[in-house]
């Protein structure tokens, strides 16, 4: 019996510790003394003290502009719903992972179906239909390809509020935004258009919304060595507040958790800068003023033997500053394209340089790019990959930069 309730109590303390765990590692920095505040006032022997620059407003070398970064926030309310039902196997929700990380700040899906189903070892067949179950997620429309497929999943969304009538004719609409007013005739046309009106373009809109101050987690120089600094002023000091003498089971309890949390702080920190010294190690190229190269979280979570969600609950909302600028963590995974040594950022940058010097009156199709990236990298590709990136950029097409250009001409 004595050795049931010793077992009852390690699992009842390891719990309690997971619990105290995950959020220490996922939160941000900026809000890392308020939670620990919050832990506070239902333990009398923890004290917070915040640093200086939370109080004050300032910091020697810590403190960066209000940007809107807000992406990391949607992350973090994606992953929380790759759960069953919607992805019930461990190999739906690796995909799943692997299609968020290649969800943009708008929402949209930029990734590569093909790359994703060979880093799962998965048909693309079987991708695309894990890639369509995010239509059930919220924000609703995240995950889609483009405005379009976004506004059907949001429609999706909405099946269960409108009638069959009303669902087809806004679905209609949505198929030829570009000439809508040919529905004004119809007599539901102003409910379907209060429908699209509810509609967010971009999907992840809400999450842009607000500027939020970016504080980066650590410090990166590069130069002949690696030199990775942790944002130390920003972390809250704790106190251990020593009670009196007690065999009283509640406050034993209550002191544990105190020193547990004093523990997991250090942990947290222990954790982020392996991840982050791998991070820099493995991207090298780029904190020199190249490119990044493929990385994928498994590879760090194979590597540090982490689970691969660790890594994904620990770089959500944390961020890195060099010479090159504030980044948040999640920006530097990116997929490889065609071979395991070349991503999809260096491909996007080669097709930016070709078109920023290309002929005015015989602007570079998406054929000419083709020929001249298998070139360039000696690797061989299908045009529809370079259209899409194209497309992902925001690049017009060949015909109508000839256009634009006459007019700027």
């Amino acid at each position: 019996m004595r050795s049931i309730n010793l077992e009852f109590k390690q699992k009842q303390s390891l719990n309690l510790s997971l619990k105290l765990w995950l959020p220490l590692l996922q939160l941000p920095l900026q809000e890392l003394s308020t939670h620990l505040e919050t832990l506070s006032y239902e333990n009398p022997f923890l004290e917070v003290k915040r640093p200086y620059e939370h109080t004050m407003g300032s910091s020697s070398h810590g403190m960066v502009e209000e940007l809107v970064l807000s992406h990391e926030s949607l992350h973090e309310k994606i992953l929380e719903q790759i759960v069953p039902p919607l992805f019930p196997t461990p190999v739906s929700q690796k995909v799943a992972h692997e299609i968020l990380c290649d969800i943009n700040e708008e929402g949209y899906f930029d990734g590569d179906i093909e790359q994703i189903a060979l880093t799962c070892n998965v048909y693309q067949e079987y991708v695309e239909r894990i890639r369509q179950r995010f239509s059930k997620i919220e924000p609703y429309g995240v995950g889609a390809l483009d405005a379009h497929e976004s506004f059907v999943f949001q429609l999706d969304a909405m099946s269960d509020e409108i009638d069959d009538e009303l669902y087809y004719l806004v679905l209609k609409m949505i198929e030829q935004m570009h000439k809508v007013d040919k529905f004004s005739k119809h007599h539901r046309f102003e409910e379907a258009r209060a429908v699209v009106k509810k509609f967010s373009n971009p999907p992840a809109l809400e999450y842009q919304a607000s500027p939020k101050q970016i504080i980066p987690d650590f410090y990166v120089e590069v130069d002949e060595d690696i030199r990775l600094r942790i944002n130390n002023e920003y972390y809250p000091d704790i106190v251990i507040q020593e009670p009196f003498s007690s065999k009283n089971d509640s406050i034993k309890d209550k002191l544990k958790e105190a020193r547990d949390i004093v523990n997991l702080l250090e942990l947290r920190k222990s954790t982020l800068y392996k991840i982050v010294l791998l991070i820099v190690e493995k991207q090298l190229s780029f904190f020199v003023g190249g490119e990044l190269r493929p990385l994928n979280m498994s590879h760090l979570a194979d590597e540090l033997s982490f689970a691969e969600s660790t890594i994904s609950r620990a770089i959500s909302n944390k961020y890195v500053e060099s010479k090159q600028g504030i980044f948040p963590l999640k920006s530097f995974f990116t997929n490889a394209v065609a071979t395991k040594e070349l991503s999809s950022s260096e491909i996007k940058n080669f097709i930016n340089q070709q078109i920023e010097y290309e002929n005015k009156e015989e602007p570079l199709t998406d054929d000419d790019l083709l020929e001249r990236i298998e070139k360039r990298f000696n690797i061989k590709m299908v045009r529809r990959t370079i259209t899409k990136y194209r497309k992902l950029m925001n690049v017009a097409s060949s015909k109508e930069r000839k256009k634009i250009y006459k007019v700027q001409a």
